[in-house]
């Protein structure tokens, strides 16, 4: 019998853990891909400013 219950505490325990690792990866990929989305749009508002910009200089140069 005690056996069987060491084994049910270790499961719970181990469940336990995984859900917190899981957790905590959730986390650790939000906190790696944030910045990366915060760049990728300021990126594409400074290019399409820039874009902008070429397009009215080009059609400048072309008058």
């Amino acid at each position: 019998m005690p056996c069987h219950r060491s084994v049910y505490v270790n499961s719970v325990m181990n469940s336990n853990i995984d859900s917190t690792v899981h957790v905590n990866s959730i986390t650790h990929v939000n906190s790696i891909i944030f910045p990366f989305m915060v760049l990728l749009r300021f990126s594409t508002v400074l290019s399409s400013k820039v874009m902008s910009i070429l397009l009215s200089n080009l059609s400048f140069i072309v008058k």
